[in-house]
């Protein structure tokens, strides 16, 4: 049967050229520049038979980044690290109309970012501990306008504590600089050097202890910055407090604020502060609040003080705790306008 013959042939010849058809597969050859980046970075691909891409997923969480037509050629594609990509090593995977898929490794990299500081205020070679994320890759800190180098000594993902320079600008933001960029804190870090200083790791120049506590000195058991705070002990009951005496009158006028940190005793205690005027008016006390057990910032105004006010003394007083307290004093210093 000649006719079923030459049916069967054809059929296989068909066979045999449809899967050869089949099995011609068209395999994009590409790279990608550069192979790591951040949030929002431009990414290029180059190559050939990358013209019919359909998506882009960052394999650490599949995230998926945009694909505009419209930068897609043959040739080259671009597209941008999504904003919500995943830090880290991964894979970029591509799949084309055909859904062949290609993939490249990537490192999502993030800029550092500061949330807090502590304490908020530095003296030459004193440290500070900065709060934030992605800092474990930092590679340089900075003062925002201004020279100094200021170095590492520890870092984590989170954390950093920094060694600060020497320097004459009153405050400075930091800038933090790791393998995705620089970015700087939001808020600024007094220097105690260009500031009246009252205590800081000892009494300033021309400052003398006037206390009338039971017993008081300088410590090393607790600092808010640096190694040394100032211990203060209250016994129960009685008229007592810290006072620091300056070698010249000061006028509240020349300053902005009365800046210091207190760490609490066992208990939650009050205490006022007040400038003890020597003439221009009479000071005004504020009532603190020290928590117990924590270190914590206060700030007064100058003008909430008295801004009028001249004085030779500046008081902290507490009248008659009912258990005898320890509290600690650190950073006392006055802002200048």
């Amino acid at each position: 049967m000649p006719f079923l013959k030459f049916t069967a042939s054809v059929l296989l010849a068909f066979l045999f050229f449809a899967s050869c058809k089949k099995e011609k597969v068209v395999t994009p050859t590409f790279s990608v520049s550069p192979g790591a980046g951040a949030g929002n970075d431009l990414i290029t691909v180059t190559g050939t038979n990358i013209g019919d891409l359909r998506s882009i997923v960052f394999d650490n969480g599949n995230i998926t980044a945009g694909l505009n037509p419209n930068f897609n050629t043959g040739t080259a594609l671009l597209f941008r690290v999504p904003a919500n990509a995943n830090v880290g090593d991964q894979h970029i995977i591509f799949t084309n109309s055909s859904g062949y898929q290609f993939s490249v490794p990537f490192k999502v990299l993030a800029i550092p970012t500061i949330t807090s500081a502590i304490p908020t205020e530095w003296e030459a070679g004193s440290t500070i501990t900065i709060n934030g994320n992605y800092l474990g890759t930092a590679t340089s800190a900075s003062l925002v306008g201004a020279p100094g180098v200021i170095t590492i000594l520890s870092k984590t993902a989170t954390q950093m504590i920094l060694q600060m320079p020497a320097s004459t600008v009153p405050s400075a933001k930091i800038a933090i600089t790791n393998d995705a960029g620089t970015s700087a804190s939001s808020f600024s870090l007094i220097n105690m050097d260009a500031q009246r200083k009252l205590f800081t790791e000892d009494y300033g120049p021309g400052v003398q202890d006037w206390s009338w506590t039971t017993s008081h000195a300088n410590s090393t058991t607790v600092a808010v910055g640096g190694t040394t705070s100032l211990r203060q002990f209250f016994a129960a009951g009685g008229f007592q407090g810290v006072s620091f005496h300056t070698d010249n009158v000061e006028s509240l006028a020349a300053y902005q604020s009365l800046s210091f940190w207190v760490k609490g005793g066992a208990d939650d205690n009050t205490f006022k502060v007040s400038p003890d005027a020597v003439a221009s008016g009479s000071g005004a006390t504020v009532t603190v609040t020290a928590p117990a057990n924590v270190w914590t910032h206060v700030v007064i105004p100058a003008s909430t003080l008295g801004s009028g006010v001249t004085c030779q003394r500046f008081n902290f007083q507490i009248d008659g705790p009912t258990n005898g307290q320890t509290l600690y004093f650190d950073n006392v210093i006055l802002i200048k306008q």
